[in-house]
């Protein structure tokens, strides 16, 4: 079966940084929060995390808790008829990787960061969608949390420590785990944590 890698974290974990990564390994990259994204652009909505939140509520309303695989569903199928190994970029609620898992076989990596160091980050980034204050970002992990984000990275397979490592150093670290568990087979190999504790 082939195999398919959720990533998944709080927003400004790192996740995009280790899916570009992944990427140039030659993996599938697909972006679950750019399909909201585009959603709510063709819906003629502002960009930001209130219609970003609306919509995903509306889809998850009209396709189920797994919306978001079901819209990527075609893509990702694809990449696999393609022997590729998929790799999605922002895995939120367990209904997702159970969707995922009539598809394939699926490993999930969390990656993490403290708030203090997402915010930072968020704050260079400069999406429109990302939080201006500290407090904003709160609200945002409530309400990702209340998606069922937690319980994804809870029971993630395996887990990179994002807190002090240069990008490249995160994207070596995902790297690695990722490609132990595509050449390890549904097994997947042993999971083991990655970066600074």
């Amino acid at each position: 079966m082939a195999l398919i890698v959720g990533l998944t974290g709080m927003p400004g974990a790192g996740k995009t940084t280790a899916a570009r990564h992944l990427s140039d390994f030659g993996y599938a990259v697909l972006s679950m929060g750019d399909v909201i994204r585009d959603e709510v652009a063709r819906r003629g909505l502002p960009p930001g995390i209130e219609s970003q939140t609306a919509v995903l509520r509306s889809v998850r309303g009209e396709y189920g808790p797994a919306a978001l695989v079901e819209l990527l569903r075609l893509r990702i199928e694809s990449a696999i008829g393609q022997g590729r190994t998929v790799v999605l970029d922002g895995i939120r609620s367990p209904a997702e990787v159970e969707r995922l898992g009539t598809i394939g076989t699926v490993r999930v990596l969390a990656i993490y960061a403290s708030p203090q160091r997402r915010f930072e980050r968020l704050r260079l980034r400069g999406r429109p969608d990302d939080p201006r204050t500290p407090r904003e970002l709160a609200e945002r992990d409530r309400q990702e949390l209340a998606l069922g984000m937690g319980a994804v990275i809870a029971l993630a397979d395996d887990t990179v420590i994002n807190e002090w490592i240069a990008p490249e150093e995160l994207g070596a670290a995902a790297a690695a785990i990722v490609g132990n568990w595509a050449h390890s087979g549904p097994a997947g190999g042993t999971p083991r944590r990655v970066g600074p504790f």
